[in-house]
């Protein structure tokens, strides 16, 4: 059982047909206990039967929900993202439900106190501004399904750090809810490019190349903006193709 070299931004997991684990990343070290070297040990003893079912009586890619022994809480509730590949190794994602709907009641809970010292024509003018960012950032890489093997994400504006972050979760768990072998990626619409972004760009590529299998195509880059990616990384786990027209017809 080792560490897993990759930099996962999220818990990962990997196994054999037993439940042993073979590797993890740092932010699932960090969660739970591995010294059992079982996956089931991480599970709570009412969601361990369910779990088992899960993991073992079927070979597709698969979502459940099951309660987690984390080294914080003896209870917390997890979305376990699971597909099997050729050689018989899982590789499992877990995401935090409690994690999320905690963010989202401290951006609530903010907000409302941002607001309540505020008049009611000012309170309707911040209501809109929020709505209107948040769709902003769901607008600047939607995930979207061309077909059953097939998605494209449209990267819209700056290339930051925080933008990336906005739609590397939602990338993720589109991808591990269909069986995509390819998935293109358009910098048509890409203005300024960090380096910052640029990082976590090579972290949502090598997450949905590893965990899915699918391969990550680019269409759409202008030549600056490949001078300015090489100046940062020269091993790009994506490969470069015309336009999405040319991915259509090859399909």
């Amino acid at each position: 059982m080792l560490p897993c070299n990759q930099p996962f931004p999220v818990p990962y997991i990997q196994i054999d047909k037993t439940g042993s684990i073979l590797a993890y990343s740092e932010t699932a070290a960090e969660l739970f206990s591995m010294q059992e070297g079982n996956v089931l040990a991480l599970v709570d003893e009412a969601s361990k039967e369910k779990v088992r079912k899960f993991m073992f009586e079927q070979d597709e890619s698969l979502t459940v929900e099951a309660n987690l022994k984390t080294k914080i809480n003896p209870i917390q509730l997890f979305d376990l993202h699971l597909s099997w590949d050729e050689q018989a190794t899982g590789h499992i994602v877990l995401l935090s439900k409690e994690q999320r709907n905690g963010q989202l009641e401290d951006r609530l809970l903010a907000l409302q106190e941002r607001l309540s010292s505020t008049n009611f024509e000012l309170l309707e003018k911040k209501d809109e501004l929020e709505k209107t960012l948040v769709r902003l950032r769901e607008l600047s890489g939607p995930f979207i399904t061309l077909s059953a093997g097939l998605a494209f994400i449209p990267l819209f504006g700056d290339i930051t750090k925080d933008k990336i972050e906005a739609i590397m979760g939602q990338a993720l768990r589109s991808a591990y809810e269909g069986e995509y072998s390819r998935i293109a990626v358009d910098f048509t619409a890409v203005g300024k490019i960090e380096k910052e972004g640029v990082n976590k760009l090579l972290e949502l590529f090598k997450m949905l190349k590893y965990m899915n299998g699918a391969q990550v195509e680019v269409v759409g880059m202008k030549p600056q903006h490949s001078q300015i990616m090489n100046s940062f990384q020269r091993d790009w786990p994506f490969s470069f193709a015309p336009s999405l027209a040319y991915i259509l017809q090859e399909k």
